[in-house]
């Protein structure tokens, strides 16, 4: 950051006081004389400047800017914009001063042209200035906004991330967030998912489930489901939606909680089974308010339940109704289903059987011997169960095999317990031959 600090030689307060009415008010009777007011303008602004006198030179560019845009010349408004931002030894605030004020024109432009025109103008002289970060941080997002409006959804989310918003200090929370929410937000209407989950990371929860920031919580929550709904990793969704309905605004509307909860549950039943997914299992179905969706309670009982689940399951229809998947894909939500049941009767065989045939598990699973065989091969090869299949006999092993150093640490367990014993046997028949002998 610059340190420069700038000393006030001569103060032209009064002068300019009096100046900028005399070179002013003729332009409002005839517009034909602003060129003569501006130059007249310029002049007076450049002493100030060189004299350091920041309160006057503010006026003058502010005059500048402000006759430009009351005569209607937008392209003179750009170009003196630029020219008092340029200027030698220009002080900061006035390049914040016009810059803020000139931002004021925007809604006043005639045309769309125009605004972008005068949009580019203040990026252009706002750029690489800390002081001016925040307004040229707006500007951004206005001109994205408008790309956006005209279907160039790509260069919006392109222009958008060009603004590194967690840097800017001078935003306060709220917008920061918004402003991120809104780069995510593009990056999926542009299907860039890889980049909309590294901006997702740059949201704080400490700072996102503050009580004031509950309707950007809800939206950047919604925004992960999309993504992750995308990468079909189920169990981060169904943390979204938890998230979501552990939102006290969520839970003040039954409507709202009510689906919350529901999807939670359809998310978790479809995740790969780990420790993780059954505290979920067992947290939703110890909740109070799940008493108040049947169905689900129902499916949450029965993947927590140590016995085998016939298909179709009672909830699969609920499923159905509640599933909100990009486009219609009501049939995989069955097939997703259908997996987690398959997953689940698996578990059940292996924690009573140690040893199966083929005919016997396939006709446990409700399944034909292949697709029985890939089922189980697939949460063999994601660490989800141990099994050996043995194809030339037709049986499956429940049985985990033991590491080589599992197996010597068992031996060394055994050995030293044997020792133990022998040690404490010979210490009593001394005992007894000690007390025999003196008796």
């Amino acid at each position: 950051m610059d340190q420069t600090v700038d000393f006030l030689t001569e103060d032209f307060s009064a002068e300019v006081e009096a100046k900028i009415p005399e070179y002013v008010d003729p332009v409002k009777k005839d517009k034909s004389k602003l060129s003569d007011a501006l130059e007249k303008l310029l002049v007076l602004e450049k002493k100030t400047r060189l004299a350091a006198d920041q309160k006057s030179t503010t006026m003058l560019a502010i005059a500048i800017v402000t006759l430009c845009k009351d005569c209607g010349d937008w392209k003179q408004l750009g170009e003196h914009i630029q020219l008092l931002c340029k200027r030698r030894a220009q002080l900061k605030r006035v390049i914040q001063s016009v810059v803020q004020e000139s931002m004021k024109f925007l809604d006043d432009t005639p045309d769309q042209d125009s605004k972008v025109s005068l949009i580019e103008v203040l990026r252009v002289v706002s750029s690489g200035k800390m002081f001016v970060e925040l307004e040229r941080a707006q500007l951004t997002r206005k001109l994205c906004q408008i790309k956006e409006d005209a279907g160039e959804v790509a260069a919006a989310a392109d222009l958008l991330q060009e603004v590194s918003v967690e840097t800017i200090g001078s935003m306060d929370a709220r917008e920061k967030l918004d402003f991120i929410l809104e780069q995510m937000r593009l990056c999926l209407a542009k299907k860039d998912y890889i980049r909309t989950e590294i901006i997702s990371k740059k949201v704080a929860a400490k700072h996102i489930n503050k009580e004031e920031m509950q309707d950007l919580k809800l939206k950047y929550y919604r925004q992960l489901i999309e993504l992750h709904s995308h990468n079909e990793a189920y169990l981060d969704v169904c943390k979204a939606y938890e998230a979501i309905y552990n939102t006290p605004s969520v839970q003040a509307d039954e409507q709202q909680w009510r689906e919350a909860l529901a999807k939670a549950v359809i998310f978790v039943s479809l995740s790969p089974f780990d420790s993780e997914v059954s505290d979920l299992l067992e947290r939703f179905k110890r909740d109070p308010k799940v008493e108040l969706l049947p169905a689900f309670k129902q499916v949450l009982v029965d993947l927590t339940t140590h016995e085998l689940i016939s298909w179709p399951m009672s909830g699969a229809a609920q499923y159905e109704k509640h599933a909100e998947f990009q486009g219609d894909l009501k049939d995989k939500l069955t097939k997703e289903l259908h997996r987690s049941v398959i997953r689940h009767n698996i578990r059940v065989c292996a924690k009573y059987y140690k040893r199966m045939t083929y005919q016997r598990l396939a006709e446990l699973l409700q399944l034909d011997a292949d697709t029985m065989e890939s089922s189980l091969s697939d949460m063999v090869s994601t660490g989800q169960l141990s099994a050996k299949m043995d194809r030339c006999v037709g049986t499956v092993t429940f049985q985990k095999t033991p590491s080589p150093a599992l197996v010597l640490n068992g031996w060394a367990t055994d050995i030293s317990q044997l020792l133990t014993l022998v040690d404490k046997t010979c210490h009593l028949i001394n005992k007894e031959n000690m007390t025999h002998g003196i008796a």
